[in-house]
């Protein structure tokens, strides 16, 4: 019987060396850092043309575009849900560029990540676009003034065609 209880101990004692208990302020400190998910926190906003120069001396136009973009936290800060449709009066298949900014509109702040790694917006030739993302490594911060930039022809603030104000919801 003595060998049966040992046996038993060794096994529980085995089976405890893998468990961790805290303290209590160490709960409090793992309760906080816990990571809520954040499906129900987004960025949204509706995009609105932007000036762009055309033609010499100049002169502009105003592109006819509209559309909307939502960003949404995933599990964590550093990947997002993303959802980007565009429109415009353009009449030819091309890729635009777009980035998330800190501020608003016509800022001209330097985006979270370089532009180039922004998946390109594919507009076919009706003028249509759009990006959906489930998981983009995409680090937004949870409060603040963001904005999105739609380019064409560059990544400067003057090759924007089109931006959105987010909100968060």
């Amino acid at each position: 019987m003595a060998k049966f209880t040992l046996r038993h101990a060794l096994a529980a004692g085995v089976a405890m060396c893998g468990m961790t208990s805290l303290t209590p302020a160490q709960d409090k400190k793992a309760k906080s850092d816990t990571i809520v998910p954040m499906q129900a926190r987004a960025y949204d906003g509706q995009f609105r043309p932007m000036q762009q120069s055309q033609g010499g001396l100049g002169m502009s136009t105003q592109q006819r575009i509209y559309g909307s973009v939502k960003i949404a936290f995933r599990e964590s800060n550093e990947r997002s849900k993303v959802n980007l449709t565009i429109n415009t009066n353009l009449q030819q298949s091309e890729i635009l560029g777009w980035s998330a900014n800190p501020g608003q509109c016509g800022s001209g702040s330097v985006p979270y990540m370089p532009v180039a790694q922004f998946p390109g917006i594919e507009v076919s030739s009706t003028g249509r676009g759009e990006v959906e993302l489930q998981n983009m490594q995409l680090s937004l911060p949870v409060s603040g003034a963001v904005h999105v930039n739609v380019y064409r022809g560059g990544d400067n603030l003057d090759n924007v065609i089109a931006c959105a104000n987010l909100r968060m919801k």
